[in-house]
C-alpha cells in the first residue's frame, strides 16, 4: 500500500550554507516523483530528511497522517536505494536481500518467499547464490533494488541510482524503474541531476535551486511551460531573447493581441525562451502573423547521428541553437556555413518569462 508525503516549512542548515529553505511540498500515494537540479540545490538533502538520515532545522514531514520527524530510519517503513548501492560484499545476492527481513526478524519460509519475489521483480531470478563481485554494474543495481523493495514498504527512496551506468543501461534501467512503478504502485521519489531521466520517469518533476522549490509539474509542463528563466535554462537546451517590438532590433514579432495580453502584460523585462527543435528557417524576407522572426548567418554545423544542431549567429553577435533529425531532406534544406538565413518561430511555441537576472 503506498503513502502520501506531507512536507511543510522544512528547512536545513549547514553553518552558513542553507542546503534548505522553507521547503513545502505534497507527494500523493501511488506517484513517481522526480527531485531535479543542479549540485547544491538541496535535492538530496530532502530525499535524506524523508529516510531519517539528515534531522531538519525545523520543519514537519508527515507520511500519511504521521509526523515522522522524531522516528528513527528503520521505523519509517521506507526502502532507500543510495547512489552507490550499498551492498555487502561478504553476502551472497539473496542475503543481501534477506538482510531488512532479517533486522525485522522475519524467518523461515515468508522470508524466503518474499526475497525470490523481489529477485522476480527486478529480473534477476536465479541470481540468488552469486557474490556481489560477480554482477555487473546493471545487475548490482537491480539488487539494490530489490533489497528495498522485499520488506513491501509504503515509500521507495532512490538516490541518483543509475549515475554509474553507462548511456544505453540507463535508458534500459529507466524502462525498467517505469515498469516496477507500475507493478508494485508504490510512492517513489528519486532525485537525478539528469533532466531527460528526469522527464522520462516522473509523474512529477520537482525542480529545486540553492535549497528551494521553484516549480513542481508534469514533465511535459515543466519542459513546455517553464516559470523561470532558470527552469527553462536547466530543463533541456533554450535560446534566450529579449522580447521588444517590431522594428527593435533583436527580434521582431507579429503576433496577436491575445498572446500579448495573455505573456507579455505587466513583465518589465519579457524574455523570450525558443527550445532548438521549434526554430524554422523561412524564406529571406518572411513576415507572417503570429511569428517572431530574426535574420542570423550560419555558424557551425554539427552533426550528431540521429540530429544536426545548427548555430546561427544574431546581428547582435548572440548565437541561437537550432536542431533537426537527420532526414536526408532534413540535410539537403540547412544552407552551408556562412549563408544568411532568417529564423521563425510560430507564436504557439513560443515560452515568455521574465528576465529576472540581476
Amino acid at each position: 500500500m503506498a503513502s502520501s508525503i506531507t512536507i511543510r516549512g522544512l528547512s536545513k542548515s549547514y553553518g552558513a550554507f542553507a542546503a534548505l529553505s522553507d521547503v513545502s511540498i505534497d507527494i500523493p500515494a501511488g506517484q513517481f516523483i522526480t527531485l531535479l537540479g543542479p549540485s547544491g540545490s538541496g535535492k538530496t538533502t530532502l530525499l535524506m530528511s524523508i529516510a531519517g538520515f539528515s534531522h531538519p532545522d525545523r520543519g514537519s514531514i508527515r507520511i500519511d497522517d504521521q509526523e515522522i520527524l522524531d522516528l528513527e530510519p528503520n521505523k519509517r517503513d521506507i526502502g532507500v536505494v543510495f547512489q552507490n548501492y550499498a551492498l555487502f560484499p561478504h553476502m551472497s545476492v539473496e542475503e543481501n536481500i534477506a538482510y531488512p527481513l532479517k533486522l525485522r526478524k522475519i524467518a523461515g519460509a515468508q522470508r524466503d518467499a518474499r526475497v525470490k519475489r523481489a529477485l522476480q521483480a527486478v529480473q534477476m531470478d536465479g541470481y540468488g547464490a552469486r557474490r556481489i563481485h560477480e554482477l555487473s554494474g546493471g545487475q548490482r543495481q537491480r539488487i539494490a533494488v530489490a533489497r528495498a523493495i522485499v520488506f513491501e514498504p509504503r515509500i521507495i527512496l532512490m538516490d541518483e541510482p543509475l549515475s554509474a551506468l553507462d548511456k544505453k543501461l540507463r535508458e534500459e534501467m529507466q524502462i525498467e524503474l517505469k515498469h516496477l512503478h507500475q507493478s508494485l504502485g508504490r510512492t517513489i521519489v528519486y532525485v537525478t541531476h539528469d533532466q531527460k531521466e528526469a522527464l522520462t520517469l516522473a509523474d512529477q518533476v520537482v525542480v529545486m535551486d540553492r535549497g528551494r522549490i521553484v516549480q513542481k509539474d508534469s514533465p511535459r509542463d515543466i519542459y513546455e511551460q517553464p516559470k523561470t528563466r532558470f527552469v527553462a535554462d536547466f530543463i533541456g537546451n533554450s535560446n534566450f531573447l529579449p522580447l521588444h517590438g517590431a522594428g527593435t532590433g533583436t527580434i521582431d514579432a507579429q503576433v496577436s493581441d491575445a498572446f500579448r495580453r495573455q505573456h507579455m502584460q505587466g513583465r518589465q523585462r519579457p524574455l523570450l525562451v525558443i527550445r532548438p527543435e521549434k526554430l524554422e528557417i523561412v524564406p529571406a524576407g518572411f513576415r507572417e502573423p503570429g511569428s517572431f522572426y530574426v535574420d542570423a548567418t550560419v555558424g557551425e554545423i554539427l552533426f550528431q547521428g540521429d540530429l544536426v544542431i545548427v548555430f546561427a549567429r544574431l546581428p547582435n553577435g548572440q548565437m541561437v541553437r537550432l536542431q533537426r533529425g537527420t532526414r536526408r531532406t532534413t540535410l539537403a534544406t540547412i544552407p552551408p556555413e556562412g549563408s544568411p538565413i532568417r529564423l521563425a518561430l510560430h507564436e504557439e511555441d513560443a515560452i515568455v518569462v521574465e528576465d529576472d537576472r540581476p
